[in-house]
């Protein structure tokens, strides 16, 4: 039995011999984890140089006549294969926080092996990486990075970071439980359009955690020409929508090309999940728990997940009913102002990331318990459901 690691070392024929896939979603997605190499050309570098007729022209090199002219029809993909970057792919000091502390809880020596197979594997070192974005936004509450793989076949793979580390990545995966959309939704929207103005061919869209949800949400909200070019997209446990947006004209364009793949005791992948159409894959782990949200935890044969046959476990099952009973029962402004008042909480200890919150220990309990107690009695007892249902979700396996 293996994982997404193996396959990664192991699967080493060309995308023509061998298609895309769901096992080649879930690469792309961790890929977008790592830190972006300096390498690659940002987003708003290629608009510059390429966003318009009059750009191009700007860019017209003379010494490179047949390529010039390509470019000013459409923009060429300047962007380094993988195996250019092999360099600075999945360095312990240069991995990003959520991949190197946790890697999705997991151990930061599989996600520092996984860059280095990637970089290494024929199969993906000629893949080409381009269009880098990058935003954090305190103030916005907003965490959004995403980046855009052009395959040996001409396909374009969109893949969407999920949440790192940051205490800010982490308040706006709760707003979604009040607010839609959030920042990084838009931003994924916004993303998806300029990247298809630059370049042609079919687009596949992946991302684990939130950046499936944002892939999800980026297509339903796409332009007709750009939604018809939209092969597939794949969401790696990442959290749903409310039930309106479920039912909705635009998610029903493209519930049809949704794969979302979740550990058969899922919690995060779970949250707002309300969608009965939806191709829902549930695989087997060999974590526990919230655990179970790495994806190097999901069991593999080759490069075909090991299927949960009995689908999500009876302790995936109750959180779900339990944290839709419960966020049913409140309004708009109940749920905002409980989220509001778990991070004042976790916020009042100084700390900005979750890995800093877990350093501290001890130290950050009597400030926290301060803030706690200072809550009004409605906002202490909605923290207290939601702690008590991901407790129970948590352990009960």
């Amino acid at each position: 039995m293996g994982n997404i690691l193996d396959y990664a070392r192991t699967e080493t024929r060309d995308f023509s011999q061998w298609p895309f896939h769901t096992a080649d979603a879930l690469v792309f997605a961790l890929l977008s984890y790592d830190r972006i190499p300096a390498d690659v050309p940002t987003l708003a570098t290629l608009e510059r140089r390429y966003g318009s007729l009059s750009r191009r022209l700007r860019s017209f090199d003379w010494h490179r006549l047949s390529h010039s002219v390509r470019a000013l029809v459409r923009a060429p993909f300047d962007g380094p294969a993988l195996r250019q970057i092999e360099h600075e792919l999945g360095e312990y000091e240069t991995l990003h926080p959520y991949i190197a502390k946790h890697a999705g809880f997991g151990d930061p020596r599989e996600s520092h092996e996984f860059y280095r197979s990637i970089a290494a594997n024929p199969r993906f070192s000629v893949v080409r990486v381009a269009a880098a974005e990058e935003r954090f936004d305190e103030a916005a509450q907003t965490q959004f990075a995403a980046l855009t793989f052009r395959l040996p076949t001409g396909e374009l793979v969109i893949a969407f970071r999920g949440t790192d580390d940051s205490l800010v990545g982490w308040k706006e995966d709760f707003n979604m439980a009040y607010q839609y959309p959030v920042p990084a939704q838009k931003q994924a929207a916004d993303y998806l359009e300029k990247v298809a103005a630059l370049w042609d061919g079919d687009i596949i869209l992946t991302g684990h955690s939130k950046g499936g949800n944002v892939s999800v949400y980026a297509a339903m909200n796409a332009r007709d020409d750009v939604k018809d070019r939209i092969r597939h997209i794949y969401s790696f446990d990442g959290p749903g929508f409310p039930p309106d947006v479920v039912h909705s004209y635009e998610y029903g364009t493209v519930v049809n090309r949704i794969t979302k793949v979740v550990p058969d005791s899922s919690i995060i992948g779970m949250l707002l999940n309300e969608s009965p159409n939806e191709r829902l894959v549930v695989v087997r782990s060999d974590a526990d728990g919230l655990a179970q949200h790495s994806c190097y935890s999901w069991r593999m044969h080759g490069d075909d997940f090991d299927i949960a046959e009995g689908g999500l476990s009876e302790s995936s099952k109750t959180f779900n009913d339990a944290l839709n009973s419960w966020l049913s029962g409140m309004t708009q402004r109940q749920r905002e102002h409980g989220v509001e008042a778990l991070f004042r909480v976790l916020t009042s200890s100084g700390y900005k990331s979750t890995t800093e919150l877990m350093k501290a220990g001890p130290r950050v309990i009597p400030g926290m318990l301060g803030r706690y107690v200072g809550l009004t009695s409605e906002e202490r007892r909605y923290i207290n459901q939601a702690l008590w249902m991901l407790a129970t979700a948590t352990f009960r396996h």
